[in-house]
């Protein structure tokens, strides 16, 4: 080989040879990054804070991530766990809600709010209205149990289930309640909780759709 093409040849060798040195050294000095774990300040009561400001403002999602959040920290956080229920009783996911409100049951057995909210999760479901009234049967019957609100809440069970008699026994319990209530100076009367105008109504459009339901027998036309 000539002198001339040895050193051309050199001249395209030399300067990858230098790149490779290049970047050995640079992957033998690079160091491999660090990975930052940034604690979580907040304790499980805290995200439940967080999450019910973000439910009042309507944002449901974040909601729903504060509350798991919550749960992770504390897996028996009662309610943490109702109130991620009631976020997905809000977003209309009633088999995810339902899985809530049974495991806040595990947690305090017979515990009225939750019975209440997953009876709602059952009769917007459809599905388990028979177990949904048996639990809230027991809460209406136990301490503390007869409120308007529970009350209405059995009559539209009752009425899921096709009892019209015990629904409308059950809607009138909960109207004459929650009218002794408004009517009733709230502070020292004990078994009485203040019942707002919205409940008189509620109970008013459940009665109407039981008469919708089961319309009243026509009389017997005279002889």
């Amino acid at each position: 080989m000539r002198e001339g093409a040895r050193l051309r040849s050199w001249q395209v060798v030399l300067p990858r040879l230098l790149v490779l040195l290049v970047l050995l050294q640079v992957g033998g000095c690079s160091r491999i990054p660090k990975i930052i774990v940034l604690e979580d300040p907040l304790n499980a009561a805290e995200h439940v804070d967080l999450g019910v400001a973000y439910e009042r403002k309507g944002e449901l999602d974040l909601a729903q991530r504060e509350y798991e959040r919550a749960l992770r920290k504390d897996g028996k956080f009662h309610r943490a766990r109702v109130n991620l229920g009631n976020v997905f009783l809000a977003k209309k996911e009633f088999g995810k809600a339902r899985e809530e409100f049974l495991l806040a049951l595990e947690l305090r057995l017979g515990d009225a709010e939750a019975t209440n909210n997953l009876a709602w999760a059952a009769i917007f479901s459809g599905e388990g209205i028979e177990e949904a009234l048996a639990r809230m049967e027991s809460v209406v019957s136990g301490p503390g149990g007869r409120q308007p609100t529970y009350l209405d809440t059995l009559g539209v069970l009752r009425m899921r289930a096709n009892r019209p008699g015990p629904a409308a026994e059950a809607f009138t319990q909960a109207e004459t309640l929650c009218r002794q209530a408004g009517a009733t100076p709230r502070e020292g009367v004990k078994g009485f909780a203040p019942c707002p105008e919205e409940v008189l109504r509620e109970i008013e459009a459940h009665r109407a759709e039981l008469r919708r339901r089961f319309p009243p027998a026509s009389p017997a036309p005279a002889h």
